[in-house]
């Protein structure tokens, strides 16, 4: 994909060069050899001017695409900076509200999402994978693909001061009290 941008801007580039040069000299290098009277077949000096700008709307179009592959290179992959960046905004986004216990008591598909949702534009989500680290812990290694090296981010839970989701029973008369709980992020560099 690098060469396909690097064939954008050198494009982008010569045509940024046949803009600059004088129109008329390079009709009498390449067009006016086939013409038998060169002199009655020269364009204007309007028409010289529109086809310098066109040279260069064509420059610009070139150098657009070529930074919208580098673009689209970039965000195919994520880098070590940017998924530190997006592990520790998913941190600080756990804490603010709070969440009900998982069924498994596992939070590993709660993080991968805020993850992927605090990294959107930075890399694919589908790249990043959360794994927990042991049955009892709360304790979750990121990794991504294309990233040397994995962070670690550590949850506690308190319940909540906030009190419970109340589920309205089968009965509608009875209720059942779900407990949510306060949760606390932190990240590190390597496995838990």
């Amino acid at each position: 994909m690098t060469g396909v941008a690097v064939f954008f801007f050198l494009v982008a580039a010569l045509f940024i060069a046949l803009g600059v040069v004088d129109q008329r000299k390079l009709y009498w290098r390449f067009a006016a050899w086939r013409y038998r009277n060169p002199e009655a077949n020269e364009p204007s000096d309007r028409a010289f001017a529109w086809q310098r700008g066109v040279l260069f709307v064509a420059a610009g179009v070139m150098a657009f695409q070529g930074c919208s592959v580098v673009r689209a290179v970039d965000k195919g992959s994520w880098s070590r900076d940017e998924l530190r960046q997006a592990v520790e905004q998913a941190a600080s986004d756990l804490e603010e509200e709070p969440h009900l216990d998982d069924a498994y008591g596992d939070y590993a598909d709660l993080i991968e999402s805020k993850v992927g949702d605090a990294g959107d534009g930075s890399g694919p989500s589908y790249a990043v994978e959360v794994e927990a680290s042991g049955e009892e812990s709360n304790d979750y290694t990121v990794s991504a693909d294309g990233v040397d090296g994995v962070l670690c981010m550590r949850i506690s839970q308190t319940e909540s001061d906030q009190g419970a989701l109340i589920v309205p029973g089968g009965d509608g008369r009875s209720t059942t009290s779900v407990p949510e709980y306060d949760l606390k992020a932190t990240v590190d560099e390597g496995g838990c």
